[in-house]
This record gives structure tokens, sequence and C-alpha cells, in this order.
């Protein structure tokens, strides 16, 4: 008799027995599980061993691709420019080149500042910034155009509408 009165409470040997059977079973799978671990483990590290044996030993010991001389284009040096709208302050680098026209900078520099309004098309010039007397025009090779830093180009966009 237990403490409360009732009958006893415990396991019957045919429970106990199938208890002690999924007992094995499960110390089994997790034996089993870590054993998996541990392949799979070793198997990842002989497969990075054997990758890093058969890499190269630099990075740059692939071969190079042989260079044809003359057949290959000339390098473009291409310049950075500061293009400024100085009534509203918005302004935008470019990339350029010197084949680059004062018509492609300012459509570029249009875009870039949310310019494109279809009431607004023409009517835009560029100018250097040290000279606003003079549009620009034509391919911008025929200007001053130096590297982008302290004395890099800056040019201003302006829209001067005829009235």
């Amino acid at each position: 008799r237990s403490h409360f009165g009732s009958r006893r409470v415990g396991a019957s040997p045919r429970q106990a027995s199938a208890a002690l059977i999924l007992a094995r079973f499960l110390i089994a799978t997790m034996a089993m599980r870590r054993s998996l671990l541990a392949l799979a483990l070793a198997l990842c590290a002989a497969l990075g061993l054997l990758r890093s044996a058969l890499a190269p030993a630099f990075a740059g010991s692939s071969a190079q691709p042989a260079i044809r001389g003359s057949r290959m284009p000339r390098a473009v040096t291409i310049y950075e420019v500061m293009v400024t709208n100085p009534s509203v302050g918005a302004r935008t680098r470019l990339n350029i080149n010197e084949k680059t026209t004062v018509e492609e900078i300012i459509a570029k520099a249009r875009k870039e500042m949310d310019f494109e309004m279809s009431f607004l098309d023409g009517d835009w010039f560029l100018y250097e910034i040290e000279d606003e007397t003079k549009p620009l025009s034509g391919a911008m090779g025929q200007y001053n155009l130096r590297p982008w830093g302290p004395e890099g180009m800056e040019l201003h966009l302006l829209y001067q509408p005829k009235v």
C-alpha cells in the first residue's frame, strides 16, 4: 500500500523492459549520430587538405593571356568632372573622356540632378567655372581636361531659356 491508501504506482515488468529497449535504442542512435558526425568532419578536413594541396601556391600563378601588341586598343584616359547647377546648388560627378560631347554631359547631368522634365528640354548650356561668358560645345578633348583634385575641372550647367 502506498502512503495515500491507493494501490502501488509503478511500471510493470513488461513496461520496464519496453522502456529499457527504448533507452538502449536512443543511446545507440545517439552514438551512431556522433560517429557519423565525426566521419563527416574527418571527410571535410580531408577534402580541405586535398584542395589546398592541389591549388596553386600563388594567386597569380595561373596562365596569363598573351598580349597582342599592336592589335590592342589604346587605353582611354578617364577624367572625373564636377558638374554644378549653381541656381539650386545641385552637383554631380561624371566620368568622361576626350571624345565625350558637351551634349552627352548635359544629358547625363540633367538625369543625375533630376532635371529631366520635358518642359525644360533645350536651353541648357555648359560653362567652365572660370569663364561663364562662352558656352562649351563639341568634344571635351579640346578643353583643358585634368584629373579631379583641388585643380580639377568643374563645370556649371545653366538653364537659360530664350525669351
